[in-house]
């Protein structure tokens, strides 16, 4: 399990290192994707393969916050990988990637002190989806936390060389409202599966994160109509974004926390 952590944070850095040359070049160097592409792979089954032997010691699915945590990034470096491959012009790995080696690192220098196993099977379904939900949403934060960079350089007329590089507003708009909608939709099935197989999801343990995840879920869906009936975008879709990920990072990591780490 060691072994694949320190394997996969390896790779990672190096997918990191070559990535972030690339954009700094003037020219992107289209020879050196295919490569980036093999070593983003084998980072993920390592970081796969460590994911698979934690989940073996802890008898079932380690709900701890590390490891949790290390599940929605390796579900981010999947797209990060699929987007990347799709338009190499800026690699979202060059975000993602180091967050995902971070994440690594904390796990295996932080273990949590309370290792908690999934005893019902069928909440798998439940956790993964949520878990896909939490990675794209924080996939869009991102996004839109460099939309409203590139937009304010736009207004002041003076882009500087690194928003050169990033693919045009409309383009990283559009980008920003497929991650969007795809997280909603799995956000929603999440809640769907969650209300068929957990039992009270307004327990003691559950509530906060239930009112909060509802209330991202509010949000979201609010933005998205507000998308298709008015047209939002901009600054209004970047404070959405933003305030609808920050409720889901409370919902799920925050309470994790709390319970493991303070309490």
């Amino acid at each position: 399990m060691a072994l694949a952590n320190a394997l996969a944070i390896l790779l990672y850095l190096s997918c990191s290192v070559i990535l972030i040359r690339i954009f700094v070049q003037r020219e992107s160097d289209s020879s050196i994707s295919l490569p980036v592409n093999l070593v983003t792979l084998l980072a993920l089954i390592f970081h796969a393969a460590d994911i698979f032997f934690t989940m073996k010691y802890a008898g079932g699915w380690d709900l701890s916050l590390f490891s949790s945590l290390s599940i929605a990034s390796w579900l981010m470096a999947v797209i990060a990988l699929i987007i990347g491959a799709k338009s190499s012009r800026a690699h979202p790995g060059i975000v993602i990637y180091p967050l995902v080696m971070i994440t690594l690192v904390l796990k295996s220098s932080l273990p949590s002190t309370q290792t908690t196993a999934l005893i019902n099977p069928a909440l798998e379904w439940h956790i993964l989806l949520s878990l896909a939900a939490y990675g794209l949403f924080i996939l869009a934060a991102i996004q839109a936390i460099i939309l409203a960079m590139q937009e304010r350089q736009l207004r002041q007329h003076n882009i500087s060389g690194v928003m050169r590089k990033l693919p045009p507003v409309q383009t990283m708009e559009h980008n920003l409202f497929q991650l969007i909608t795809v997280g909603f939709i799995l956000l929603t099935i999440g809640f769907i599966t969650g209300i068929i197989f957990i039992e009270d999801l307004f327990a003691q343990h559950l509530v906060h994160k239930t009112v909060l995840s509802i209330t991202a879920w509010i949000v979201f869906a609010t933005l998205l109509w507000g998308r298709w009936k008015y047209g939002w975008r901009g600054n209004t879709a970047v404070k959405w974004t933003i305030t609808g990920s920050i409720f889901l990072v409370l919902a799920y990591l925050g309470s994790k926390l709390v319970l493991e780490f303070i309490l």
